[in-house]
């Protein structure tokens, strides 16, 4: 088939910040498929390192580059508000640019003879209708009804907790209409996709989950710190500036009292002033984005994941268990890995219950080999990002050929 893949930012590989759902699962399928890539992201800097891979030019035939919207006016800005529409959407706020973009998606599909259309994301199912004439697919990653929900239930203040409740709703009300359009809903674990099942009861909605880069997250021949804690991740996203701030404030004092040499290490790109801000604080450094951040997996003698909201299957935790990491996260963190607590991580959901298990592995070197073995094998055994393409090369057949299993 020929595959058209539409992003809405440059994809990640693996060695970039960001999710290599994408750049994984296209790279599998290009052993079998013609692939053509259009995304945005308004990053030189990114699409530079993108575009260096060598693997890049391999996975795809054309690679095209999409503007980003323009600057809106007072005037479309109230527009937009008027019209309650969901941030993402560029209907209102810029209605030359969205006609111009779903006008070059045609062409595009046109000009490429695409068989399917392979949407990353929701903000890019806006430009895409049934005019096209061929079959779509949409990987939502992570239901955002669901994340926007559970941002509204944590928030304190009154006016933003309204502000996300009213936002849920409309994403909510944006979700619920793709079956309508897309062949076939996915996400990357069976809790988001039962939110989406509520939402569309009649929907064909699939879960891949994410898989792990097994030969570049490989355990290092190296040693590592004996008391450093690592935690991984982009660190403008919401649900990571939040777990870097609740480490620092709640969790790494406690793990302090206990193991008084032991370092915090917050690693990845783009971190809020807040999280920057942790960094002049003893014990704990904030590195901001790094060329690689294999070292610094390996370097840690456990990896941290104290996420208090998000969705999806999270990939920092698959990376660190494939370099035979032990990783202590909690509930949140583990939703969608088939990950036993206790034997393959250590899961833990208060404060001192979180600095404790911390506490334990930087302390007890037969826990820390445990969970180290017991990680690395399950990473190893089911999630590869192989199994997961063939899962979704399933898929994209089925849709392709009118198939509704």
């Amino acid at each position: 088939m020929n595959i058209l893949a539409l992003a809405g930012n440059v994809p990640a590989t693996s060695g970039m910040p960001g999710s290599p759902r994408l750049f994984s699962l296209c790279r599998e399928l290009s052993r079998h498929h013609r692939l053509f890539l259009m995304a945005r992201g308004e990053s030189g800097e990114r699409w530079q390192w993108f575009l260096e891979n060598p693997d890049v030019i391999r996975v795809f035939q054309t690679i095209t580059r999409l503007p980003e919207p323009p600057p809106a006016t007072w005037a479309s800005q109230q527009r937009h508000r008027l019209h309650q529409a969901c941030h993402l959407s560029t209907r209102y706020r810029n209605p030359d640019y969205h006609r111009r973009l779903r006008d070059d998606l045609g062409e595009h599909i046109r000009h490429t003879r695409a068989d399917l259309v392979y949407v990353d994301g929701l903000a890019m199912t806006q430009y895409l209708d049934g005019r096209s004439g061929v079959p779509m697919v949409v990987d939502l990653h992570d239901c955002l009804t669901r994340l926007f929900a559970q941002g509204a239930r944590g928030e304190r203040q009154w006016r933003t907790k309204l502000a996300l409740y009213l936002e849920t709703l409309r994403i909510a009300q944006w979700e619920r209409s793709l079956p309508r359009r897309f062949g076939v809903v996915l996400t990357n674990s069976t809790v988001d996709e039962a939110v989406l099942r509520r939402l569309a009861p009649r929907g064909r909605i699939l879960t891949i989950p994410n898989g792990v880069d097994c030969e570049y997250f490989a355990p290092g021949p190296n040693g590592h710190r004996a008391n450093r804690i690592v935690f991984t991740g982009v660190m403008s996203y919401g649900p990571n500036a939040d777990a870097a701030q609740y480490c620092a404030n709640e969790i790494f004092p406690r793990v302090q009292a206990q193991v008084r040499d032991a370092e915090l290490w917050v690693v990845g790109a783009d971190p809020t002033a807040e999280v920057r801000r942790l960094g002049e604080r003893n014990g704990i450094h904030v590195t901001g984005r790094v060329e690689d951040m294999r070292p610094y997996l390996q370097s840690a003698a456990v990896c941290a994941c104290p996420l208090r909201y998000g969705a999806g299957i999270k990939n920092k935790i698959l990376s660190a268990m494939a370099m035979g990491k032990p990783v202590v996260t909690t509930s949140v963190g583990l939703e969608g890995i088939e990950a036993r607590a206790g034997t393959d991580v250590l899961q833990a959901d208060n404060p001192q219950q979180f600095a404790d298990a911390l506490a334990s592995v930087l302390t007890t070197d037969d826990l820390a080999r445990r969970l180290s073995e017991n990680g690395h094998r399950l990473v190893r055994e089911k999630y590869s990002w192989t199994a997961m393409a063939d899962s979704l090369d399933r898929a994209l057949s089925a849709v392709s050929t009118g198939l509704r299993g």
